[in-house]
């Protein structure tokens, strides 16, 4: 054993001990955020299946597809827009999803 550097094999699985309780950390709050927003989208689904907030069903259907970026995720929602009584400028049938 060396005199210089015997302790930095001990020092360095203080940092790996650290490194794997901060990516456990991470992953806690990543499962409590995508719960949280599970949540708030089913609170949401509630409100515009009972048509509970007004004007609510008109601003999803006139915006909801403008704020989705990834055509997948349009095609996705394009038949909950025409649900709510919106109008999708183009047909999910000829971007390959079947309905």
């Amino acid at each position: 054993m060396s005199l210089l550097g015997g302790n930095d094999l001990k020092e360095q699985q203080k940092i790996n001990d650290l490194e794997l309780k901060i990516n456990r950390e991470k992953q806690k709050l990543d499962k409590k955020l995508t719960r949280q927003k599970i949540l708030l989208g089913a609170f949401l689904v509630d409100a515009l299946e009972k048509d509970s907030v007004e004007g609510l069903k008109k601003y999803t259907a006139d915006n909801l597809l403008d704020f989705l970026s990834r055509q997948t995720d349009k095609d996705l929602m394009a038949d909950l827009v025409r649900g709510l009584g919106g109008e999708v400028g183009f047909d999910p049938s000829e971007q390959g999803i079947i309905n």
